[in-house]
Order: structure tokens, then C-alpha cells, then sequence
């Protein structure tokens, strides 16, 4: 697999596809494989934004170690580059009506739309951190196919 861009979209890139950033990078590392680059972005971001705190928790509860995060708005160039858009959610794919290579979570995966912690209490992100860890175990089986 040669030179494969990846991006994973939520609302603000601060909780949901920065979690699954980290997830996909660490396990296509494990699985050797390369050549697939892993980033992600929001479709409302406030660019340079951190990731939410829990998120990080529930990631290093995981064992993932999280370096340093900034939020970003998804670009029209950045998906014009992506070989494939993955959206959280039914309602994020429908705001990239239009681009190619766009699939939600649960389309790719089999795993349901991703529920959206924002607000929400430490055992919400822990919970979305699970979806994701199973949502990118599913991708990882597709990639090494």
C-alpha cells in the first residue's frame, strides 16, 4: 500500500476524529504496515484548538500515548487529497455531499455512527474511545485484505 491519505471527520476535531487519529496511527504501526498516512479534521473546528482533556484520558486508559494535538477545519484541499473521508456520523457525510471517497464510521467498519461525547462526563469519552478502538480494529482487517 503506497502513499494512502486517510481522515477521519467530526464536528470540531477536539473529541471524536482525533481519538481515532491516534487509534489507526498506533494500530497500522503495529500491523507494519505502510505508506497510509492517518489525520483528521472537523467540519465546524476552530483550528489550533486542543483535544478535550477527556479524551486524552480515555485514550491513555487505552494505552495510546498522545502527543501534541491541534484541532483543524477540514479544507476542500485537504479532502481533494484524501484517498478515503471517514465521518463519524450519517449527518457529518451528509455536509460532504459532492466529495468522492467519503464512508462513515459504521459504513467502513460495521460499527454504529459514533456518539459524541462533547459535554459530556469522563465515562462518555471512555465509551466513544471503545467504539473507535472497534471501529479501527474493522478498518485494520480491510487495509491488510
Amino acid at each position: 500500500m503506497k502513499n494512502k491519505k486517510i481522515i477521519f471527520v467530526c464536528t470540531g476535531n477536539t473529541c471524536r476524529s482525533p481519538m481515532a487519529e491516534v487509534i489507526l496511527k498506533n494500530k497500522i504501526k503495529l500491523a507494519g504496515i505502510e505508506g497510509v498516512k492517518v489525520t483528521s479534521a472537523g467540519i465546524m473546528a476552530t483550528p489550533g484548538a486542543p483535544m478535550s482533556e477527556n479524551s486524552r484520558i480515555a485514550l491513555k486508559e487505552l494505552g495510546y500515548k498522545v502527543r501534541a494535538f491541534k484541532s483543524k477545519q477540514l479544507t476542500e484541499e485537504m479532502a481533494k487529497k484524501a484517498d478515503l473521508i471517514i465521518c463519524m456520523t450519517d449527518e457529518h457525510k451528509l455536509c460532504l455531499s459532492g466529495l468522492k471517497n467519503v464512508v462513515t464510521v459504521k459504513e467502513i467498519s460495521g460499527v454504529p455512527n459514533v456518539p459524541d461525547p462533547y459535554g459530556q462526563g469522563l465515562s462518555a469519552y471512555i465509551k466513544t474511545s471503545h467504539v473507535l478502538e472497534d471501529a479501527c480494529n474493522a478498518i485494520i482487517s480491510k487495509l491488510t485484505e
